[in-house]
């Protein structure tokens, strides 16, 4: 009866580990968020603070097509999108014209970046710096002279007509459910920080705009299985990029 019973406990010792050991395999950890960003994505949709939709206006000129890869690069064509993050919907209009002067994506020069976030867990924010370069420093005193943007004495310690633009604890919503789709939110918790380099490569703040006017807005993404290249060129050939 003993030995029994013994062989009994030990077979139900071994079931209840296998059975735990399934459900442990089974309960798969959600995939962390910054390795779900990572890829081409394009701009679909994109929103003011009140909710209107403004996607043609900011891709008037060239579709906005993003690439985030695991080095934390940003290349795209966003630099339309971030000129009207930056410098708001009435400045923006203003220069809406003028973005064939400043940005050559069917040449391939893309807007670069970087993004920042925490690793290997799940998250609901991360923080994104976009580096928007004017072809020359006449380019850019005129295309902030017609923003009315003033720019004072820094134009003359500026290594190059770079300004970049970064943005803290911006919202991002995407999962493994629908890991095709992604939303970003501009809102109050979002923090700006703009700056530009000396001859020595030193952040010298750039103050020509208040880092509390950017544009609030909501901005969704879907997955391209496309290259960004292939994406640019077929964006080039189709429209001649404006």
């Amino acid at each position: 009866m003993r030995f029994t019973k013994s062989i009994k406990t030990i077979a139900l010792f071994v079931f209840s580990g296998v059975f735990l050991f399934n459900s442990c395999e089974l309960e798969e950890k959600p995939t962390p968020t910054h390795e779900l960003m990572q890829g081409v994505w394009e701009l679909v949709e994109a929103y003011d603070a009140n909710d209107s939709l403004i996607t043609d206006r900011v891709t008037s000129f060239y579709p906005t097509y993003l690439h985030l890869d695991d080095m934390n690069s940003v290349n795209s064509t966003a630099g339309p999108l971030f000129m009207y993050i930056v410098y708001g919907d009435s400045r923006f209009i203003e220069v809406q014209s003028k973005m064939g002067d400043i940005f050559k994506y069917a040449d391939l020069t893309l807007t670069e970046g970087e993004w920042f976030i925490k690793k290997n867990e799940v998250v609901t924010d991360f923080t994104i710096e976009m580096k928007l370069k004017f072809p020359t420093m006449d380019v850019f005193t005129n295309i902030m002279e017609l923003m009315n943007v003033d720019v004072g004495g820094i134009v003359g310690d500026m290594l190059d007509a770079v300004i970049y633009h970064k943005f803290l604890t911006v919202a991002v919503e995407i999962n493994d459910d629908n890991d095709e789709s992604m939303t970003w939110t501009f809102s109050d918790e979002t923090q700006a920080q703009y700056n530009t380099k000396d001859y020595t490569g030193t952040y010298m703040s750039f103050t020509g705009v208040g880092v509390e006017e950017f544009s609030r807005c909501k901005l969704k993404f879907v997955k391209k299985v496309e290259s960004l290249t292939n994406l640019v060129n077929d964006a080039a050939g189709g429209q001649g990029g404006k």
